[in-house]
């Protein structure tokens, strides 16, 4: 495969993670999804307060993916002599 086209379209699927996490955080939000207390391995993995509940690593899950996307399609620019 190009590694062009692979990097498009793993940006497309990091987008569609960024939806789906903002789509989960709509229901945590509306109370459609219980906003129970992080688990103890994502407050250290991510490094968050004790205190830290699902929203919390929900948000920081979709910032990540949010920089995977970013990174492959500037991949994909850069490769197609976009940038």
């Amino acid at each position: 495969m190009w590694p062009r086209v692979a990097h498009r379209f793993v940006g497309y699927l990091e987008e569609e993670a960024v939806y789906s996490y903002t789509e989960y955080l709509a229901d945590i939000d509306a109370g459609r999804a219980e906003n129970i207390p992080a688990p103890e391995f994502a407050i250290k993995y991510w490094n968050l307060p004790a205190e830290a509940r699902l929203r919390d690593v929900v948000l920081v899950v979709r910032q990540d993916e949010a920089g995977h996307r970013d990174v492959n399609h500037e991949l994909s620019d850069e490769i197609a002599g976009r940038k």
